[in-house]
């Protein structure tokens, strides 16, 4: 009984941890059986349909955020996740930063390397068929129907992922750090939480390149400070909604964007140089902050 009080009082002390060992539970656990057991896990395609796999996936932040709002914050804590879900009315710059920061960084990537080898011309801009709309079984050559396949698959991301990541992790962990360490944590653990999903069928994508050095360029270059980013913009606004669009952004360019044919090394290439792009507004963004705290330092409030 002793034991069995500790681990409760645990629990009640640490609900960022208990999120996150609820999420990969539900994401892992579910791919797992879906793909047949944990021995079926593998790079190579999978003859498992995607759709059943993607919603297992985003389930689990989703569930594990709605489910812990209520045991942690009871019915007061469902009122303000609503209210925090709705909530529209912030400066218009917040909405610009939310839908422009993956767009403007991404294509300014491309195009800088594109400058050195044709094949990082953004895909959205190219003829042919688009193999990212071939893996959703789309007609690859039909630029509309992408477009509008990835703008609803993209809101519909950002949706139920938001609800755990921001909607519950990001609330929880503002009280006591600088959106630099919150938005490090939870994107570390956003990329992990990947890695599952991006490893069933990644040998094709990587090619000859090595596939532990792919998948860490693929989950941990770019992911984390767009989180941090993410994390600043809720830090200002308060709005999950601001949140979702945020997440939604990023999901839709980075497919529209994502380039027809390239290597495994190109595609680490792209991100390592992406990520630098995000790191270097990053550090702008946190010397601005450090320059108008002079001389009281603020915290993640």
């Amino acid at each position: 009984m002793h034991k069995l009080n500790r681990l409760k009082n645990l629990a009640k002390e640490h609900p960022v941890i208990i999120f996150y060992l609820v999420t990969f539970l539900i994401s892992w656990g579910g791919l797992a059986l879906l793909l047949g057991g944990p021995d079926q896990i593998t790079a190579q395609p999978t003859k498992v349909p995607f759709l059943p796999l993607y919603l297992i996936t985003v389930s689990g932040p989703c569930i594990a955020g709605i489910l812990l709002i209520g045991i942690y914050h009871g019915t007061e804590g469902y009122r303000k996740f609503i209210s925090r879900l709705f909530k529209y009315r912030v400066n218009i710059k917040w909405y610009a930063i939310a839908l422009l920061t993956a767009p403007v960084t991404v294509f300014a990537t491309l195009f800088v390397l594109w400058l050195f080898s044709p094949e990082f011309l953004p895909g959205i801009f190219t003829y042919g068929d688009s193999p990212v709309a071939s893996s959703f079984g789309l007609d690859g050559s039909n630029k509309m129907t992408l477009v509008l396949f990835v703008l609803l698959i993209g809101l519909f991301n950002g949706f139920v992922e938001e609800l755990g990541w921001t909607g519950f992790v990001t609330h929880e962990l503002r009280w006591n750090h600088n959106f630099i360490s919150t938005g490090l944590n939870i994107g570390v653990m956003w990329g992990l939480w990947h890695l599952l999903s991006n490893y069933t069928g990644s040998a094709v994508e990587a090619g000859n390149f090595p596939l532990p050095l792919y998948l860490g360029v693929l989950l941990f270059s770019f992911l984390p400070p767009f989180r941090i980013l993410m994390t600043w913009v809720y830090a200002h606004t308060r709005s999950l909604l601001i949140a979702i669009l945020m997440h939604a952004s990023l999901d839709i360019f980075w497919i529209l964007s994502m380039p027809n044919v390239l290597t495994g090394q190109q595609r680490v290439v792209w991100y390592l140089a992406w990520a630098v792009v995000l790191w270097m507004v990053v550090a702008v963004i946190k010397w601005d902050s450090n320059r108008k705290d002079r001389p009281k330092k603020r915290t993640f409030q």
